[in-house]
């Protein structure tokens, strides 16, 4: 019986245009992957700042893995949690300007920790509407009055707030948008937050390395909480969650996405400690990724495309999943990988081409997506 229902529910996927069937990656080559002995332009790639292409990043942390222990080997409970990780959580929070940090294995897992681990009955979450599944699949088991708001509409949180009256409100957004790409409203967030003191908790997955003075992100003048990954702009691996004094004991006493994980290993610690020294010299790869991305949007609503995107993530309207979908697959006989955005990620009957812009895109890549995009979107 389990059998002949995943075989239905996968023909109703391929028959919606909604079958998802991961490209197996040959190999990186800077900007480029190989796919089946093709080399294709990657936009569809988060390592906005090259990190994991670079050649220098790699040897340290290589180095980092030979010096430390390669695995934390009990949850931090119980005897995971290290010094020499702590002093260097210690350090990120610090360098980010929070007052305490704890690692993770992954954002789904960041985000989930925050959730469950800061809300219940007596809290009121207000929640962006496009805010990312690891948080939005968290809500339900709070026990919160839970109270969406529409994309990136403040002036609608500002009146539900003030109809709510909430004694605990919490908010939850993102900086920098994940499909949609487009930015928080920062002052005005601020200014909200200052007006119905509420307590805010900002996803900056895709702005921490990228955007922001030495890759900070934007939203520390903006909330209590903020959640970053390393396997994004620090082309590293795990998740970190930043965060006011005295939360990570209540985190370790509350969260059981904190208390039932094997802890993170010396070895990631010690990585992330270099990436500290690394990220202040990453300017050039922040400027040229602003520059390329702005050039990319321009080029795309010239070509008549609606878009989406402030930075480096920009959202291409398609709507139909189908002609989505064939899009992108045909995409790849001109040499560029793009990304199909689709439900659920997506609304129904509203997906996207996603692309992700990274340090190593050129102009000469950016002419060869849009003339790509452009000649089979006339033709599917």
């Amino acid at each position: 019986m389990v059998k002949e229902r995943l075989k239905r529910s996968i023909a109703v996927q391929k028959s919606s245009g909604l079958h998802r069937n991961p490209i197996t990656i040959d190999k990186q080559i800077g900007s480029r992957v190989l796919v089946d002995g093709k080399k294709l332009i990657n936009f569809a790639s988060n390592d906005y700042l090259g990190l994991s292409q670079d050649t220098s990043w790699q040897k340290t942390l290589g180095e980092c893995f030979a010096a430390h222990s390669s695995s934390g080997t009990s949850s931090r409970l119980v005897t995971g949690h290290g010094g020499f990780t702590e002093d260097v959580e210690r350090q990120f929070a610090e360098f980010f300007g929070y007052d305490e940090a704890i690692f993770l294995p992954s954002g789904y897992q960041a985000n989930l920790a925050v959730v469950w681990g800061l809300c219940s009955p007596a809290e009121t979450l207000f929640y962006d509407k496009r805010i990312h599944a690891s948080m939005a699949q968290g809500l339900a088991q709070t026990g919160s009055a839970l109270k969406g708001f529409a994309h990136s509409d403040l002036a609608q949180l500002d009146r539900k707030l003030t109809a709510a009256r909430a004694e605990n409100p919490v908010v939850l957004t993102e900086s920098l948008f994940s499909m949609d790409g487009d930015l928080l409203k920062t002052d005005e967030f601020a200014a909200l937050r200052k007006k119905h003191n509420f307590f805010g908790v900002v996803d900056e997955a895709h702005s921490f390395g990228a955007l922001g003075n030495n890759g900070t992100g934007i939203s520390r003048d903006c909330t209590d909480i903020a959640v970053g990954t390393f396997g994004k702009a620090f082309g590293m691996f795990g998740a970190f969650i930043l965060m006011p004094e005295g939360f990570k004991e209540f985190f370790h006493n509350f969260s059981s996405p904190v208390i039932y994980s094997t802890a993170m290993p010396e070895a990631h610690a010690a990585a992330a400690a270099a990436l500290l020294k690394k990220l202040p010299t990453r300017e050039p790869e922040r400027e040229h990724l602003a520059l390329v991305s702005a050039f990319l949007r321009s080029e795309l609503e010239d070509a008549g495309f609606t878009i989406q995107g402030d930075a480096h993530i920009v959202s291409i309207e398609i709507g139909d999943e189908a002609k989505a979908a064939e899009i992108a697959e045909k995409m790849r006989e001109d040499g560029v990988l793009a990304f199909a955005s689709r439900y659920p990620t997506v609304p129904m009957n509203k997906a996207v081409i996603r692309v992700s812009m990274t340090a190593l895109h050129s102009t000469a890549d950016v002419h060869t997506f849009v003339s790509s995009i452009r000649g089979w979107y006339d033709r599917t």
